[in-house]
């Protein structure tokens, strides 16, 4: 149950970092720029015409701020589980209690992600979301080379 609680907060930590973290990363430069396209909406506005990329961008910087409590708490409730994991004596049921409260903020944060995207994407012309449809399929495609590359490597 420990296993499985702790790949739960770490596949959470993954998305919740990868959409939030992705979303609002300036477009970068060098050989790992390409390995950034993602399945946040940072990834379209690159294709979107300057007004609509503004707009979009713009919304997504406001509700990330609405989002900065929340990730905040989730800082908090991670520090606190930090601080139960060296705590001598060894609580394991203080541990249990951290963990599990790091996983309800992780999951509180991700759903407002899920929703702030939703949102966003129902913005968007059926020509825009195809053009995400598509980056995220070749997103899932490299995801899939590059995981049968390291695990080739690892033999």
């Amino acid at each position: 149950m420990k296993y499985l609680l702790i790949g739960s907060l770490a596949l959470n930590l993954l998305f919740v970092g990868g959409l939030v973290g992705m979303s609002f990363k300036k477009h970068g430069h060098g050989p790992h720029h390409a390995a950034r396209e993602h399945f946040g909406l940072m990834g379209l506005t690159r294709v979107l015409p300057e007004d609509r990329r503004k707009d979009v961008l713009e919304q997504l910087k406001k509700e990330y701020g609405e989002m900065r409590p929340a990730m905040e708490d989730l800082r908090t409730a991670r520090i606190e589980a930090a601080d139960r994991l060296a705590a001598e004596p060894f609580d394991r049921a203080a541990l249990e209690q951290a963990i599990a409260n790091v996983a309800g903020k992780e999951q509180a944060l991700r759903a407002t992600t899920v929703e702030t995207f939703l949102v966003q994407a129902a913005r968007l012309s059926a020509d825009e979301r195809k053009q995400l449809s598509e980056r995220w399929r070749k997103r899932a495609d490299w995801m899939a080379h590059r995981g049968k590359k390291n695990n080739k490597d690892k033999q």
